[in-house]
């Protein structure tokens, strides 16, 4: 059996959903007209934005390829890649074809600077697909006005006019008391929280320490300068059994998460409930399901594959035909699908000689966007990226890995959004 016939075979003992958490809404897609002003479309009526030719976009994408947070950001590529040829076939945007290409930022801020100017300047890209643990590109690309979508793990998806996040506006600083609220629901009392120092993984952590005591959570221990990638974690190990942790919550690294788990296990602390990040991975499993059993984590942002919907078929299907043999459960498949789709709305939208300014202005109108019904929640991008816009993460959908499978929550934990 395939690993995509093996998905199909435990979605259909699952619950076949019509209504995700909060009632989804299909996302504006409606098509205007030619955009752009006659210097932009040229003397002869042809397009001439960035990345247009008469029968191609270029789209280029920026993610860690390699480096220590590389596995964390596995298969963002392949999903956005996915996607966009689910819609070649079907003849593409206004008649062009979507050609992605790549750019590896290695997780590192200086290295992305370097890759998205490579992708605005050598690659001729119209916009950019974005999935990494560095956010110092977006200064340079909003001052070229490029549109940018991708994961909202980064301020920068509530403060640059031109960045969108898949799933809403960043939430670092209006977190969401869901993650909490799963702790509560499996009696943690001493939770330690642990993250990389980096924006997103320090404004995850420190979002939560500021809301769980409004649902009743106790932070124990905290450790906010982890090491990114495979480390000796046994000092961290034994400072969390020291405080009488009994549940960790880690926005860290996939390789950082697992050396702990290795010392968690060595020193032989017990725990009620662990939250990892980028559990939701086969290949992390296959490795080291052993260290994992128990351990629990949502997708980024969407529904779990093996929840029963046309969106998870179609999701499936498209990874089948184009995904290059990846699991659409890899670290951010389905974030790169999606951010794929969102960047196609954002296409349509801008007419037929579409411009980046036509691009980032009707995009600016969606407050129903539901990622083709693969997000959890809808979001909303009409207010504008500062707060206004829907925060990226009130509502998580959990999966536990348990007995060698991901086991999907019956329904999302949704939260209330605190301003901090």
């Amino acid at each position: 059996m395939s690993i995509l016939e093996s998905i199909r075979a435990a979605k259909r003992s699952s619950v076949r959903i019509g209504v995700i958490a909060a009632a989804t809404v299909t996302a504006v897609s409606g098509l205007t007209g030619c955009a752009g002003s006659a210097s932009e479309q040229g003397a002869t009526g042809a397009c001439t934005s960035p990345g247009v030719t008469a029968d191609s976009i270029t789209v280029a994408s920026v993610s860690p390829l390699s480096g220590p947070s590389a596995s964390t950001f596995a298969g963002f590529v392949e999903g956005a890649n996915a996607r966009f040829e689910v819609e070649n076939e079907a003849g593409g945007v206004n008649g062009r074809k979507i050609k992605l290409v790549t750019n590896d930022d290695l997780g590192d801020g200086a290295a992305q600077v370097t890759a998205a100017r490579n992708a605005v300047q050598s690659q001729k890209a119209f916009g950019i697909l974005h999935a990494s643990r560095a956010d110092t590109m977006f200064d340079y690309l909003s001052s070229q006005n490029v549109p940018v979508t991708g994961f909202p793990g980064q301020i920068a998806y509530q403060t640059k006019e031109n960045a969108f996040g898949f799933a809403g506006s960043a939430s670092i600083g209006f977190p969401s008391t869901a993650q909490s609220q799963f702790f509560v629901d499996r009696g943690v009392t001493k939770l330690g929280v642990l993250a990389n120092n980096s924006t997103g993984s320090k404004g995850a952590a420190e979002g939560l320490i500021k809301v769980a005591p409004t649902v009743g959570l106790n932070v124990q221990e905290t450790a906010l300068d982890i090491p990114v990638g495979s480390f000796d974690a046994t000092s961290i190990a034994l400072q969390m059994k020291n405080a009488g942790v009994d549940g960790l919550f880690m926005p860290l690294v996939t390789d950082s998460s697992v050396a702990i788990f290795k010392a968690v296990k060595a020193q032989g602390l017990e725990l009620k409930a662990a939250y990892m990040q980028g559990l939701y991975d086969p290949k992390i499993t296959d490795q080291v399901g052993d260290l994992l059993e128990g351990v629990s984590s949502p997708p980024v942002g969407t529904i779990p594959v093996e929840v029963t919907s046309d969106a998870t078929e179609q999701l499936v299907d498209a990874m089948e035909k184009y995904g290059d043999g990846v699991d659409p459960r890899t670290g951010f498949t389905t974030p790169g699908y999606v951010s794929a789709d969102l960047f196609l709305e954002g296409l349509k939208m801008a007419g037929e000689c579409p411009t980046r300014e036509n691009f980032v202005k009707e995009l600016r109108t969606v407050d129903a966007y539901d990622g083709g019904g693969l997000l959890v929640e809808p979001a909303n991008f009409a207010e504008g990226p500062v707060a206004g816009g829907f925060p990226y993460g009130r509502c998580a959908w959990f999966v536990t890995y348990s007995g060698g499978q991901f086991v999907p929550d019956a329904a999302a934990t949704c939260g209330e959004i605190l301003g901090l």
